[in-house]
């Protein structure tokens, strides 16, 4: 027969014990009495060990609640009450489907690095993942990539955009993926700037003290309630310190939730879609990004005067075409080698060996049938006076063509058919690379290696049938305006 604390779990579910405490109360104990009861009962019970709630309350539950539906949405209510770290990182994590990279969990968790009496981001993640609510991996990352790389180009458009207009500081304008993080207030954004907008700056004998403008970028979906209420705790944590100058926070979105709006506009909040700051075309593209990057269907199947059509447009934005060149390099690549080659495509193919248990991209695969066999490239993105390093080609060599080999024969279907392995880039092999690559045998027992540099991808591309892929690569990757400057620096 279960007792008192077991019986208050089952009809209220899990929860603080502070909650229960005040449920005890309620039934004519003192304070003192209903803390005494829980403790006593600690055998009966579960608890979320070392995730401590305001007033030193804990999260306890019935073993049997453990990862259901309502316990999940009780851990949240608790979080949101009495545990406002924990739910902003949570909230902010879930607006961005679930996965982030962990270099982005700073501006995730939306705390200071080093504050007395609030949880620092690494504290957050730590104390998340010792009770297994939060798990490091590459699970479900293609979504997650996607999205960085539409944000980061939306990122370098909404840089462009505010220092023309004079939001912050022209030259001082931090941005994730920067060699120091954007920082205000030892809280991490996705974009900071100084900024000496009349209304942010103060004036004292010491001189003119700039306010600043900070700014995050939510593009998975609609921004709903609990992320803009994520963000505006944020904010407030920014303001809060003594003698902290003023801010002008901005979020920006694809497409806000009524009340989300309703409440970031009441707060005095810049928010902002991609359609209002860039307009239809470029808002459209971004989207058509995303899609691109994370359906595997879509990425076999791509056509290519859509793919230009992307391109084309997102290249207006000044600082986003080095972004991405590099993301869409090996959906050109695919393209291009089904339309020389024919065949069956995949490209981005995540796979783990049953062997080894390891997992790896395939950038791109071709199935060019029984004859022919398995094509499968490496693609190497490079800017200008920029090389593949010998380091690059060795790992390419030694270890990723061999795993790569052992997935696609162990337990598969192409077991039996011949394998070409190929390292393609549009720039130039780092001369001792190129050295190291040509003694290294070509040959090998079930495959064949080879490589292409730009002018040999070059070659192979006069060979397509469509126009818009030789247009791609004369135009991003042969003949960008950056390779051209840095190829004639006098002109």
């Amino acid at each position: 027969m279960p007792n008192e604390i077991q019986s208050l779990l089952q009809d209220f579910g899990p929860g603080l014990t502070s909650d229960l405490i005040s449920v005890l109360v309620e039934n004519g104990l003192s304070s003192a009495a209903a803390r005494k009861r829980i403790q006593r009962a600690e055998d009966d019970y579960s608890r979320m060990a070392g995730l401590r709630f305001e007033k030193n309350a804990r999260f306890i539950y019935l073993t049997e609640q453990y990862g259901s539906r309502q316990f999940w949405d009780k851990f949240e209510k608790a979080c949101y009450g009495s545990g406002k770290s924990y739910w902003g990182a949570l909230t902010t994590l879930k607006a961005k489907g679930g996965v982030v990279p962990l270099s982005h969990f700073p501006r995730v968790a939306g705390t200071p690095a080093a504050r007395k009496g609030q949880l620092s981001p690494a504290r957050v993640l730590e104390r998340l993942k010792a009770v297994n609510v939060l798990f490091l991996g590459i699970e479900n990352m293609a979504v997650s990539l996607a999205n960085e790389i539409a944000e980061d180009v939306a990122l370098e458009g909404i840089k462009d955009w505010a220092r023309r207009i004079g939001f912050g500081s022209f030259g001082k304008f931090a941005i994730r993926g920067d060699e120091q993080p954007p920082q205000v207030a030892g809280i991490t954004w996705d974009l900071t700037a100084p900024s000496y907008i009349r209304p942010l700056v103060s004036v004292s004998q010491k001189g003119v003290k700039p306010g600043f403008l900070v700014c995050d970028i939510s593009l998975f979906g609609s921004i709903e309630r609990p992320e803009a209420e994520a963000f505006l705790r944020k904010c407030d944590l920014a303001s809060a310190p003594v003698g902290m100058p003023p801010i002008m926070p901005m979020i920006v979105g694809h497409v806000f939730s009524a009340d989300a709006l309703e409440l970031l506009k009441g707060k005095g909040i810049l928010a902002i879609t991609l359609r209002n700051l860039f307009g239809e075309e470029l808002a459209q593209a971004l989207r058509e990004l995303v899609v691109m990057l994370t359906d595997m269907g879509a990425r076999a199947s791509v056509n290519p005067d859509h793919l230009l059509k992307v391109m084309n447009s997102l290249t207006q934005i000044e600082g986003g075409s080095s972004n991405l060149r590099g993301a869409l390099f090996e959906l050109v690549i695919g393209s291009l080698v089904k339309d020389v080659e024919n065949g069956y495509l995949k490209t981005g193919d995540r796979r783990q060996d049953l062997v080894s248990g390891r997992k790896a991209e395939i950038d791109v695969q071709l199935d060019r049938g029984e004859q022919a066999g398995v094509l499968v490239i490496e693609c190497k993105a490079k800017n200008a006076n920029s090389r593949v390093s010998e380091s690059d080609i060795r790992k390419w060599y030694g270890d990723r063509v061999p795993l790569i080999y052992s997935i696609l024969t162990n337990g598969g279907s192409y077991k039996g058919k011949p394998f070409r392995f190929e390292l393609w880039s549009n720039g130039d092999f780092s001369a001792s690379g190129l050295k190291w690559l040509t003694e290294q045998p070509l040959v090998m027992d079930g495959y064949t290696v080879g490589w292409r540099d730009g002018k040999a991808l070059k070659q192979y591309a006069d060979k397509a049938k469509n126009t818009s892929l030789r247009t791609m690569l004369n135009d991003y990757y042969f003949h960008s305006p950056l390779r051209r400057v840095t190829a004639n620096p006098s002109s």
